[in-house]
């Protein structure tokens, strides 16, 4: 029997973690310690292991909140370079920390462009702690990695034996297992009793691909989150226009709305040149582009929640895409 073959790039994070107590579902990024490749994949049982061929490499071994934009570039080019290095392999697996992987996971699904399934996992507590997540979600990961199936389904993210669509997901829980959702349409499959199952497909998928011309190092347009509440003033979207801001993202009040002052900084913003999508800082529901955000030359985010909308207007920007393009981009479901 052929073994699916699988590339697994570690880049650190709570599955890659060790507590001194198995008790520390807390604590353990500031005082445990890290678990390289190869111990992830021996916390499996052997005759778990023996289903796959693995192919182990280390990106990084940091907490996911270290992660920048230039380590998201050299991860993409790290999994475009393995797979058209190595055509037998099934699919790619790549280890996460969860505080930032739906960011991750939204940038390489945007610029990744390879034939097999890309998927990307990580675990809520570390690999020392009482019934830990992270051996199990391994597993659920190398199966949908595997799976036939999952192939032109963009990057995939397997969690708590669910699997969801790059762009839709987001975490949701601090501590709990079932962190990881997608509040708007719900997960693309699961995977139940060793068997990888899609109960619906994306029916899309937001495309920019690797901007033209950049290399490690190049210039990346600064875009900023501005985060609306009762009595925001625009200072801060004055601040990060003054710092230097190509692009702003505004997560508004549902359904997409900002204060007066707010509005004011925005529209200098955009008569400045700043591109300013807005956004919601809801759990769900998407932000139309209804007419008044037209009349004042401001794009709207859609489905996009504001960290994922952020990824997309770099991309978009870095492409030398104009605004009705990148709407057409956001507009899609």
């Amino acid at each position: 029997m052929n073994r699916p073959i699988i590339a697994i790039i570690a880049t650190g994070g709570t599955i890659a973690r060790q507590a001194m107590d198995p008790r520390d579902t807390v604590d353990y990024g500031e005082m445990g310690t890290s678990l390289g490749g190869s111990d992830l994949l021996n916390a499996l049982p052997a005759d778990v292991r023996a289903r796959f061929e693995v192919r182990g490499m280390t990106f990084s071994d940091c907490d996911s909140v270290k992660m920048t934009l230039p380590d998201w570039f050299a991860l993409a080019e790290l999994v475009s370079q393995t797979v058209a290095a190595q055509p037998d392999l099934a699919g790619v697996v790549i280890t996460h920390g969860t505080s930032s992987l739906e960011e991750t996971a939204c940038f390489l699904d945007l610029v990744l462009d390879v034939p097999c399934p890309v998927v990307i996992v990580g675990a809520q507590r570390p690999a020392s702690a009482i019934s830990a997540d992270g051996p199990a979600n391994l597993y659920a990961a190398l199966l949908v990695a595997s799976a036939p199936e999952s192939v032109g389904r963009g990057v995939l993210v397997v969690a708590n034996n669910e699997i969801h669509a790059a762009q839709e997901v987001t975490k949701a829980a601090t501590y709990q297992l079932e962190t990881f959702r997608s509040p708007d349409f719900g997960p693309l499959g699961m995977v139940e009793a060793n068997r990888v199952f899609f109960g619906r497909g994306a029916g899309y998928r937001r495309h920019v691909g690797w901007p033209r011309g950049y290399v490690a190092g190049g210039d990346i347009p600064r875009v900023d989150i501005c985060y609306s509440h009762v009595g925001a003033d625009g200072v801060a979207i004055q601040a990060f226009v003054a710092a230097g801001a190509r692009g702003l993202v505004s997560a508004g009040m549902l359904p997409g709305l900002c204060t007066p002052a707010e509005n004011a900084a925005f529209d200098a913003a955009v008569a400045a040149g700043v591109v300013v999508v807005q956004a919601s800082s809801g759990y769900s529901g998407g932000v139309v582009r209804r007419h008044e955000l037209c009349q004042r030359g401001i794009l709207a985010a859609g489905h996009m929640r504001p960290r994922q909308a952020r990824i997309l207007l770099i991309l978009a920007l870095m492409a030398g895409l104009d605004k009705d393009a990148i709407q057409a981009l956001f507009d899609m479901p």
